[in-house]
């Protein structure tokens, strides 16, 4: 949530500015309010990009107070609430949003993630196809929707267990908003305490194997998992969560043992295809993985992800005309990862192919203009081109630009060891 949700505005930040007040116009402080306005917010993301979330919603409600109209301050400070699990109130902000911009997809996207975390599913799924009719290229809102359809599907089983068994233990929400709440130490005995008493709560079991997962309790995740498996074999949430866990740890055999189980059951079920194909490139094994792969295609073309994949493997073995095409389709449905343009350069330059590869560069770099890698790469192609004035023009940006990314790092780590706490004057708030 933190890296992905939060929206920047590209404004000129300035603090500290003295303005006269004399003779100026109704257009002019209403100008004047407007670009504070955006000072602090955009004051805000940088407190947000420091973990300073307190200090975010601070300046992100300064915006809002100067200019009550500003949809992407609402929708920030929805996103820092979110951040300190502080929900209702991020409703209400991205619902203001939303009511200023209505076409505001990332804050229908954001609005569907909070009603996930309240257990509102159903409108966050609504939310999250909004976000998706507006921009339907939001790879973000996509994974967000899917996680509110699997969370969705999870909590109708909870349900159907509630009604057919007479085993749960009334102290189970007490567990599973703990854990929701991100209290895994709560939850963990919780969970323990309501298995010793019921040992038929499979929702226990299984909330109790994903606590076991978040704390890195690993062996203790599996056991558990592969315990509540026995018990209730159709579990595809819970086999698809143990073969994660497997892979994450290395244990490729066993990860595959239950991709393979889950797609025996489910064969178009296109999250368990690519993750066998991640844990059999993963194994050395990239024969296998470009046959999952391409399976995944088949039973969904329109999965951006398993294009990426691909192209992956075609290009670690050498494969590159393959792995041109595969990420070209893969831009078709995405054209906006500045990481995909930047692989699909490498792979030209592979080729020799240095005016496809200087185009494909520029492309990463007019998406992500700080990407170092990129310029280098594109002054190489230049170089490799014969157009020495271009590569030398491009080495001189990016050599100037990892410096002054060193100089801000390092500014940054004095700024911390001597400003360890900043006082922050509030802005009419009591």
């Amino acid at each position: 949530m933190k890296k992905t949700l939060i929206f920047m505005c590209l404004a000129v930040f300035c603090v500290g500015c003295s303005f006269s007040h004399k003779g100026e116009t109704g257009s002019q402080s209403k100008a004047r309010k407007y670009q504070l306005a955006m000072d602090y917010n955009n004051l805000g993301t940088k407190y947000f990009d420091k973990d300073m979330i307190h200090e975010a919603i601070i300046q992100f409600k300064r915006a809002i107070a100067l200019n009550p109209d500003l949809a992407e301050a609402h929708n920030n400070l929805g996103v820092s609430y979110c951040n300190i699990q502080e929900y209702d109130s991020a409703i209400e902000e991205f619902k203001l949003a939303i009511k200023l911009n209505p076409d505001y997809s990332k804050a229908h996207d954001n609005l569907g993630f909070a009603y996930t975390k309240k257990g509102r599913f159903e409108e966050a799924i609504a939310e999250h196809l909004r976000a998706l009719k507006i921009n339907p290229q939001d790879m973000e809102a996509k994974k967000n929707l899917e996680i509110a359809k699997r969370e969705a599907s999870l909590e109708i089983t909870k349900k159907k267990f509630q009604i057919e068994t007479k085993d749960i233990s009334p102290g189970y929400i007490i567990g599973y908003n703990q854990y929701t709440s991100g209290l895994f130490d709560d939850a963990l005995s919780s969970f323990k305490n309501i298995i010793a008493g019921y040992p038929n709560d499979l929702m226990s079991y299984y909330y109790l194997s994903c606590t076991y997962t978040m704390k890195g309790m690993v062996n203790d995740a599996i056991n558990l998992y592969k315990n509540l498996l026995v018990k209730d074999p159709s579990n595809i949430i819970a086999r698809l969560n143990l073969a994660d866990v497997y892979r994450e740890n290395g244990l490729y055999d066993e990860a595959i043992f239950e991709y393979e189980n889950i797609i025996r059951i489910t064969p178009n079920n296109i999250h368990a295809l690519c993750k066998l194909g991640e844990a059999y490139s993963e194994k050395g094994q990239p024969e296998k993985a470009v046959l999952v792969y391409n399976k995944a295609i088949a039973s969904n073309p329109d999965f951006p992800k398993a294009y990426k994949e691909l192209g992956s493997v075609y290009m670690q073995t050498g494969l590159y005309d393959d792995a041109i095409s595969t990420w070209n389709k893969f831009i078709a449905l995405s054209p906006g990862s500045s990481k995909i343009h930047f692989n699909l350069g490498l792979a030209y330059a592979n080729k020799d192919m240095f005016s496809e590869a200087v185009a494909a560069f520029k492309k990463a770099l007019s998406i992500d203009p700080d990407n170092i890698e990129a310029l280098y790469h594109l002054a190489d192609a230049y170089d490799k081109s014969g157009l020495i004035d271009d590569a030398f023009r491009e080495y001189k940006i990016a050599a100037k630009l990892m410096s002054k990314t060193k100089n801000k790092k390092n500014n940054e780590s004095a700024e911390k060891q001597n400003n360890s706490e900043e006082i922050v004057v509030t802005f009419g708030e009591k």
